[in-house]
Order: structure tokens, then C-alpha cells, then sequence
């Protein structure tokens, strides 16, 4: 059977992988310090918060599937990256409870929402929200604007893109075979998970050619498949809109769990203790993904995600690139995942729950004035009532 590698865009939604990238940033995954505020992957004992950490290139493996909770189809999920300095991973979040939310920079000009023409928003070092000027040169094939320091009237110039990897990758343990190449994009083919429950993976990197992580092999256990017990589809709108936490629970495990809610109002990441089998999600926390806490209105996703991370902090890197830095020491944080998710949409106003489905409770025959109670037979329903 063929098995799918699926990847997932930069700063997806969900988090749950990122595609290699040759100067942007890969997110340090669920087993950091950032999106795990209770410090508890027991994978990764040291914590590899890259503002706590010594100076270091990050490589990133991962191995995962995603499952829906309403028709259990399973899509794999293959994600190999590396960048220069891991502090290019960090990202802006503020805390919820004990929950972690990614922060979505909001900028002002005067007392207008928004930027001036020209410009972008942006978090600063500080993680304060800024208005920046955007790099809009044109530019040719296998170029990209930057900000140089030369002549330029306008301060922009084009460099070439450079690449930061790790040469051909392949693995041995997969439920098929997989052989990567910079810069690790594949199409999406079949279905199903890329490993098996508590196996040996290896994974051998032939070495970056020019800038990159110098060649490695290595060897790791994947995680145990998750289940969510009831499943998240059992969820009603009551319970995820209504007013107090959302209890969710799952199989025991052994490893890490992430729960993370996603809205209108950004993503938010709960740290939860796999061996308990249980989580309840705060509401301040629900709240702060729908983007309004006093409504509910707005589509919701839930995801559970179980993960095994283990981290080399031995490797090296070779080369440099153009205006970066390039960590000598390299980490490669092998993760492998099992998600399940669930999306659904709040009633809007005016409508009521009715089962799973939203109706209006003035006009809908079948329910007419309460949930149930329907209209005989040449009736029909106006303002609630059987006419």
C-alpha cells in the first residue's frame, strides 16, 4: 500500500508541521518551552526553547498523521526542514490561563487600523507590533528582495536564494519508502500513517552539498496512535460555545499531549499529561480563539495531538549564507505525531440547537416554538407557533 506524504504550509493553522524553508523560520514544534508552558515533554528533558538554549541550528523530522473525528480518514504527514539559527523560530505569544496564544500583530497609523502604503506589519524583537517598510523590488527567477546595505536609493537589492538543508534524506523502518530531496516537497499520494505504532525509525541525511547540517544517521521510536475516547465528534455545539470547559479525553499514553483550539481569534496550544488520559479546556481559552467571548458565534477547531520528540544536540553544520548566521552547532529534533480533529460552526443569531442541527425555532415546521415539537400536517410555523 503507498502511503501519502502530505505537507502542511508555513504556520499552519493547526501547527502541525511546516515545509522546509530556505530563510524563514520553523516553529520548534509541540515540544518546546513556548507552546508547552508546563515545561512537561518528558521526550525532551533539556527543553529546547531557543531563547533558553545555547546558540544552534535547528533541523527538524517529523512523522505524523492527522485524522478527522467524523469519518476516521487518515492523512500522513512528512516534514523535513533546517534552519541557520533556532532563534529564527521564535514566535509571539501571550498566555491564556495555562494555555499558550499565537499572537497576530496589530498595527495603527494615527487612530487608522492598519499601515501606511508601502508598509507591512510586524512583530519587533520585543514581540510589539510595528509597522516596517515591505521589500518590493522586483526581482528574477531564484532571487528575493532584501534590504542591503549598498547604494540602492530605495535600500532594496536582490540576492539569490540559498538554500540551508541537509542533502538527501532517506528512511528505513516507514510503512513505505521514502527518499527526500531539497527542497523536500513531494506529491500528496494514498493514505494512512508513514510509520507503525512504537517502532525504530532511521533516517539518513547524505550532508548539505553547500550550507547546511553535515551528514547524519539516526535512529528513533515513533509514538503511539491517538484516540479520543468519546471521539471529539461527540462534542455538541452546547458544550463548545456554551459557557464552562470542554472536557476531552483519550486513550492513556505514553508520551506528550497538545490540545489546540483554533478560530477567528487565533491559535491557542494546552499542554496536557498523556498518562492521565484527560483534559478539561478552559472557556477564557475557547474564548480567545472564537475572538469574542461574549458571543458565540464563529467556526471552532479542535485538535489532540500525541507526540514523541527526541533530540540530538551533536551535529555540525558547513557553509554559510548570504546576510545570516549560520550556527556551527546543529540540533535535529526527530518528532513523530498521531492528530485527531474536529471543526464545527456556532449557530448563528436567531437560530437554535436542535440536535446537531442550527434551525430557527419561529419559522421551522419541525421545530416550531421548541426542539421536536413539530407541525401536523397542512400547519405550518410562524413565529413559533403552528398555524
Amino acid at each position: 500500500m503507498q502511503t501519502r506524504t502530505t505537507f502542511i504550509a508555513l504556520f499552519s493553522v493547526l501547527g502541525i508541521a511546516l515545509a522546509a524553508c530556505a530563510n524563514g523560520a520553523e516553529g520548534e514544534g509541540f515540544g518546546n518551552d513556548s507552546q508547552n508552558p508546563a515545561g512537561g515533554n518528558p521526550n525532551d528533558p533539556g527543553g529546547s526553547n531557543p531563547e533558553a538554549q545555547v546558540p544552534h541550528a535547528l533541523g527538524s523530522v517529523v512523522l505524523g498523521e492527522t485524522h478527522s473525528s467524523v469519518d476516521g480518514l487518515s492523512s500522513p504527514v512528512v516534514s523535513v526542514s533546517f534552519i541557520p539559527d533556532a532563534k529564527l523560530a521564535k514566535a509571539c505569544t501571550r498566555k491564556v490561563g495555562t494555555c499558550e496564544v499565537t499572537q497576530v500583530p496589530k498595527c495603527t497609523t494615527g487612530a487608522v487600523a492598519g499601515c501606511g502604503a508601502g508598509e507591512t506589519c510586524a512583530f519587533d524583537d520585543s514581540c510589539q507590533p510595528k509597522c516596517v517598510k515591505a521589500c518590493t523590488k522586483a526581482c528574477g527567477s531564484g532571487e528575493e528582495c532584501f534590504f542591503g546595505t549598498g547604494s540602492s536609493e530605495s535600500g532594496m537589492e536582490c540576492r539569490k536564494v540559498t538554500s540551508f538543508d541537509a542533502g538527501a534524506i532517506a528512511f528505513d523502518g516507514t510503512t513505505d519508502s521514502l527518499t527526500m530531496f531539497p527542497p523536500y516537497a513531494v506529491r500528496p499520494d494514498g493514505s494512512g500513517a508513514p510509520f507503525l505504532p512504537g517502532s525504530e525509525v532511521r533516517v539518513i541525511a547524505t550532508g548539505a552539498k553547500e550550507a547546511g547540517f553535515e551528514k547524519f544517521d539516526e535512529k528513533f521510536k515513533t509514538t503511539s496512535l491517538l484516540e479520543t475516547t468519546p471521539p471529539l465528534r461527540k462534542l455538541n455545539r452546547a458544550a463548545v460555545f456554551g459557557s464552562g470547559s470542554i472536557p476531552i479525553s483519550w486513550a492513556k499514553g505514553e508520551d506528550s499531549v497538545i490540545v489546540t483550539v483554533s478560530g477567528a481569534g487565533g491559535v491557542a496550544t494546552c499542554a496536557a499529561d498523556d498518562k492521565s488520559g484527560k483534559f478539561d479546556l478552559p472557556r477564557e481559552v475557547v474564548n480567545a480563539a472564537i475572538g469574542d467571548g461574549t458571543t458565540a458565534t464563529g467556526a471552532l477547531s479542535i485538535s489532540v495531538t500525541r507526540e514523541r520528540v527526541e533530540m540530538r544536540k551533536d551535529k555540525k553544520t558547513v557553509g554559510s549564507l548570504p546576510g545570516q548566521t549560520v550556527q556551527p552547532v546543529g540540533w535535529l529534533k526527530l518528532s513523530t505525531r498521531s492528530t485527531e480533529t474536529y471543526s464545527l460552526q456556532a449557530c448563528t443569531s436567531g437560530t437554535s440547537e436542535c440536535g446537531e442541527t442550527c434551525v430557527n425555532l419561529q419559522s421551522d415546521s419541525k421545530n416550531c416554538g421548541a426542539c421536536g415539537k413539530a407541525c401536523n400536517a397542512g400547519y405550518y410555523c410562524s413565529a413559533g407557533v403552528c398555524r
